[in-house]
């Protein structure tokens, strides 16, 4: 029969086993994450994840790399007041919140609180018309306008990993690799040993 100390220690073993376990995975994704970011700009958006037989356990799916789009809110403001300034709207700065009159008299009262806005969907609308140089194109005119600056980054790497479902009467993914080391066809001593000697991180 269990005791109440055997049932303290084997908790404590297994929180201890957990942390070790959790931070070594930890440390294994950011070590893939350089991995993968090379292989996305060599045109890989999926990995296989197999057992050493081949039988496929999941899939890692690369991220694309996120560009950055400065939007300079000035110029945006400036071609909009030009073109379209039905679109504009004024905006109280949030600390008129403060103040006891209410909102209509503020631009009266306190217009330094007071500034002027795109309206959101009409932002929205306009920047999704923006090329890939961040430039707006009048059709009408054809003039240019630069309202953005895109950064491009290439990838980090960062990924989502996802474990095959079961079918046709075959186990999921996570289970198959269970059977793996189970079996011995996975030796998981290599993985885990490393992070049970490295300690809590």
């Amino acid at each position: 029969m269990t005791t109440p100390r055997d049932a303290a220690f084997r908790v404590a073993v297994l929180d201890v086993l957990a942390k070790r376990v959790s931070a070594a995975l930890t440390e294994a994704r950011k070590e893939a994450e350089p991995v993968f970011a090379a292989a996305r700009v060599e045109g890989n958006k999926q990995i296989e994840v197999a057992l050493p037989s081949g039988t496929q356990v999941g899939t890692v799916s690369i991220k694309a790399s996120d560009d950055t789009v400065n939007v300079n809110e000035a110029d945006v403001l400036a071609w909009v007041l030009d073109n379209a300034p039905g679109e504009v709207e004024p905006v109280i700065s949030s600390s008129a919140l403060d103040q006891p009159d209410v909102v209509a008299y503020i631009r009266r009262f306190y217009p330094e609180l007071a500034s002027k806005r795109v309206r959101p969907a009409y932002r929205s609308k306009l920047l999704g018309q923006l090329n890939d140089d961040g430039e707006l194109v009048d059709e009408a005119t054809g003039e240019v306008v630069k309202l953005a600056d895109t950064v491009k980054s290439g990838p980090s790497g960062a990924f989502v990993l996802t474990f095959e479902k079961a079918k046709n009467g075959k186990p999921a993914g996570r289970d198959r690799i269970a059977e793996a080391w189970q079996s011995g066809e996975v030796d998981i001593r290599d993985l885990i040993l490393p992070a049970l000697e490295a300690g809590e991180q």
